[in-house]
């Protein structure tokens, strides 16, 4: 009885040993996708592919944990059976972004074929972790994957990757449906491009040229987002980070350009809200948070991406949630902004709060989905929130550029309305100039009749001085033919004393008078008052006090007639002129000698 029970003990165990070393089969089923997580797993220790065929010493062990830091590539076994008559054509690709190599059969050509994938791969692919794979019919298809570690090798953490085959109608569809979403989105965003191009280049308005760079800014966000650019930049440039839960993140030229993409997009949003509101004049605290919250989330998001990017540290899977968050803040004050502007009654403000309402929340869920979600959105390549976010902005915003037309509109009827003021201010500017010009020609005709009236009384002016002078001249000739007369009868009375004529003494007395004329005072007045009018009148108001002969010495004085002259015209002595002349000085009040000086005092 013992013995029988050890038989059967033995044969359990046997069984359980066979069932162990047995390579498991995955069965295809009309399911889209197939996971494989079991497999047979053989570290490589420089193994050609032709050994691994051949090589029946090299023991494949069933487990999918694999030590990243005990070798730089793994051999994965995989046994896969197609219960079909027809040959299935399927992708394949593993759930953690690695390089890898694919063997596997192909009966069309009779010999095993190889397939790499990987982001090392520069290949013009969308999706360059995805290899085609045909499995035959009918019978049971050996797949051998040589999975490369050298990348997240310094890490040291364990991973368990994934095996995944689609069948190749569910990727052709998916691949159709991601292509003509790309291509309806850029479509869609080159037209408004270029209308948003024309229509700045026309008005020179900068609300349309903050449209123009968000709506580029979506193109790239698009084309990353769905891995486009792997197939405008066939080149190998990554990094890659292995975390201690086995999952591997990957940074690319996608990744890269998405981070670009999103900061045109939130920069050229936050510029077009401030441009459109007037923030910066309206709304001075609300510009300046959205103006420090756009430089900030630049600031992180480019030196983010350019660090991840070169390879100096893989910053991605760190700054992916702060990135996230600071979208979903700057969105929010975005709308919190056009909410305190419809309060405050600024113009246009309910329009374009309506118009970027829908794409603003749709950027915050985006958002908030990779903040809930961890894994980097540039995996997330078949969502089509970005699609949604795009559209909703540009058939939205319809809304704003109507309203900004009809504010343009507006503007340009008050425009229209000064000008017609300025034009009208300008006509009677220019009649206003016409009649000062009519002015200043007829005061220019009068200044020069005065002028020419002027010269007339100068040049009579000038002759009546002459005239003066002359008469002043002949005056003192006459006078002094007098004195010598009268000197002469001295001398005859001094040579002849004892005769004592009557007719000389009548003589003499004439002589006398003679000197002392009034009609001769009479006429230099006249003269004089010709040339200098009211002067003796002005001089007698000012001083009432002159006599006759103070106010002709006066006279004299102010024509420059020499001491001589004068004393010849009054026939007196020059010293009897001097003394005149300080009393004169004296009674006018002016010690200091109002009198033109004459001009020679002896």
């Amino acid at each position: 009885m013992p013995t029988r029970k050890i038989k059967y003990l033995f044969l359990i165990l046997l069984c359980v040993v066979t069932r162990l070393n047995a390579q498991t089969t995955h069965v295809l089923t009309n399911d889209a996708f197939l996971q494989i997580k079991t497999y047979d797993v053989l570290r490589d220790s420089q193994y050609s592919f032709d050994r691994i065929l051949t090589d029946t010493t090299l023991a494949f062990s069933q487990h999918t944990l694999l030590n990243t830091a005990a070798t730089d590539y793994y051999w994965v076994k995989v046994v896969v059976e197609n219960p079909y008559p027809n040959k299935e054509s399927y992708r394949l690709s593993l759930s953690l972004r690695l390089n890898y190599t694919l063997y596997f059969f192909d009966s069309n050509k009779g010999k095993w074929v190889s397939y790499r994938a990987g982001l090392a791969v520069p290949a013009q692919q969308r999706e360059r972790e995805v290899v085609p794979l045909f499995l035959q019919g009918d019978t049971k298809n050996t797949l051998y994957i040589k999975i490369d570690i050298r990348d997240v090798q310094s890490y040291g953490y364990s991973i368990q990757p994934f095996i995944i085959l689609e069948k190749e109608i569910s990727f052709d569809g998916r691949e159709s449906f991601l292509w003509y979403s790309w291509l309806v989105g850029v479509f869609i965003l080159l037209s408004f491009c270029g209308y948003s191009l024309y229509t700045y280049l026309q008005l020179k308005d900068n609300i349309y040229g903050c449209y123009l760079a968000v709506q580029i800014g979506g193109i790239i966000f698009v084309t990353s987002f769905k891995h486009f650019f792997n197939l405008f930049f066939p080149v190998a440039i990554y990094n890659v980070r292995l975390n201690p839960d086995g999952t591997v993140y990957a940074y690319d030229l996608n990744a890269f350009f998405l981070h670009v993409a999103s900061a045109i997009i939130v920069s050229g949003a936050v510029q077009l809200t401030r441009i459109y509101l007037r923030t910066e004049k309206l709304l001075p605290r609300c510009d300046k948070v959205l103006k420090y919250l756009t430089y900030g989330y630049v600031l992180f998001a480019l030196v983010s991406a350019v660090i991840t990017i070169t390879g100096l540290y893989y910053s991605d899977s760190f700054t992916l949630l702060y990135d996230n968050i600071l979208i979903v803040s700057i969105m929010l004050t975005v709308i919190l902004t056009c909410l305190i502007a419809y309060k405050y009654k600024v113009r246009a403000a309910k329009h374009f709060l309506l118009a970027n309402m829908l794409p603003l929340l749709f950027i915050v869920i985006f958002a908030t989905y990779f903040i809930i979600h961890s894994s980097p959105p540039y995996v997330e390549n078949h969502l089509l929130l970005p699609e949604m976010a795009i559209f909703s902005q540009i058939f939205t915003f319809a809304v704003a550029l109507l309203a900004r037309i009809r504010v343009v509109n507006e503007e340009l009827k008050l425009k229209e309305l000064e000008l017609e003021k300025l034009e009208t201010d300008i006509a009677q500017a220019m009649y206003k100039c016409e009649v000062i010009e009519k002015e200043n020609e007829q005061i220019v005709l009068t200044i020069q009749e005065e002028k020419d009236k002027n010269d007339l009384l100068q040049q009579k002016l000038e002759a009546n001085q002459r005239e003066l002078v002359g008469n002043s001249l002949y005056i003192h000739q006459k006078n002094k033919l007098l004195a010598d007369l009268k000197d002469q009868l001295q001398d005859i009375d001094n040579l002849y004393p004892h005769v004592k004529h009557p007719g000389l003494k009548n003589i003499k007395s004439s002589l006398k008078d003679g000197q002392h004329l009034d009609a001769e005072w009479d006429k230099f007045k006249l003269h004089f008052e010709q040339v200098h009018p009211d002067f003796f009148e002005n001089l007698q108001a000012s001083h009432p006090t002159l006599t006759k002969n103070e106010l002709r010495l006066y006279a004299y004085f102010h024509i420059h007639l020499s001491t001589k002259e004068i004393a010849a015209l009054l026939n007196i002595e020059p010293a009897s002129v001097r003394q005149a002349k300080a009393r004169l000085n004296k009674k006018m009040n002016n010690p200091t000698g109002s009198i033109p000086s004459s001009p020679e005092q002896n």
